[in-house]
């Protein structure tokens, strides 16, 4: 209810008038009362998770219901595979053959992660080769690396895919075109990506299939996969 007003009302105040003033100036109070008692409250949360917290470079994300918790949202992992030349290539792929692109880690594995990581503390697996998301709706960038040699044919090509499996199968895939003659070729392929349940389910495969003359050999395979977002609805 508004205030009324004597200079604009242009005459004394009724006896109703007058209380009804007062009654919208105790209703105020109570609601300003009410807000500072909550934010206080809130402030309050965090401050006491900010004493606790002990994750570095994490940041306060809100529940919506008036908590919280401190979190690194953002993190990566970056993961060199051992065979690095191609006198010892990590894989020899025969032409139309579909096959899942290997990365053992055992030439490096650099982790800066998020801190909801989870017990698998990976974003890539390296023994079932698939990239593993955190949680549903998350959202990636990958880039993957490797080089190719020892390859022959007119027009030869790698397709390179990635696979989440279920009724979803390939989301992502790109044709790259190879030098002729077979010499080393450095090949990168780089795309955002966000985690459905499927991808969550199953992890994500990186298939590679070589379209060309007898086969070519992959070697000094590198992937790097990014977190960049976290789903809060």
């Amino acid at each position: 209810m508004a205030i009324t007003q004597r200079l604009v009302k242009g005459s004394a105040l009724t006896h109703a008038e007058l209380d009804a003033n007062f009654t919208t100036l105790v209703d105020a109070d109570t609601v300003l009362t009410d807000a500072v008692a909550l934010n206080t409250a809130r402030t309050q949360v965090v401050e006491d998770a900010s004493t606790a917290n002990t994750i570095p470079g994490s940041q306060w994300v809100s529940d919506g219901a008036g908590g919280g918790e401190f979190i690194r949202v953002q993190g990566w992992q970056q993961v060199l595979d051992t065979d690095t030349t191609v006198g010892s290539p990590s894989q020899t792929i025969a032409t139309g053959v579909r096959t899942l692109w290997t990365n053992d880690g055992g030439a490096g594995n650099i982790k800066k992660l998020p801190s909801d990581i989870g017990v698998s503390d990976t974003l890539w697996d390296t023994v079932t080769n698939t990239i593993t998301p955190i949680a549903a709706f998350d959202t990636y960038n990958l880039r993957i690396e490797f080089k190719v040699q020892d390859y022959a044919g007119t027009t030869p090509d790698l397709r390179i895919e990635l696979d989440i499996g279920g009724g979803l199968g390939t989301i992502v895939s790109q044709t790259i075109p190879l030098l002729k003659g077979g010499s080393e070729q450095a090949v990168t392929m780089s795309f955002p990506v966000f985690a459905g349940t499927t991808f969550l389910a199953n992890g994500g495969g990186i298939y590679v299939t070589f379209t060309g003359t007898g086969s070519c050999k992959i070697f000094g395979s590198t992937v790097v996969i990014v977190r960049e977002s976290k789903n809060y609805v």
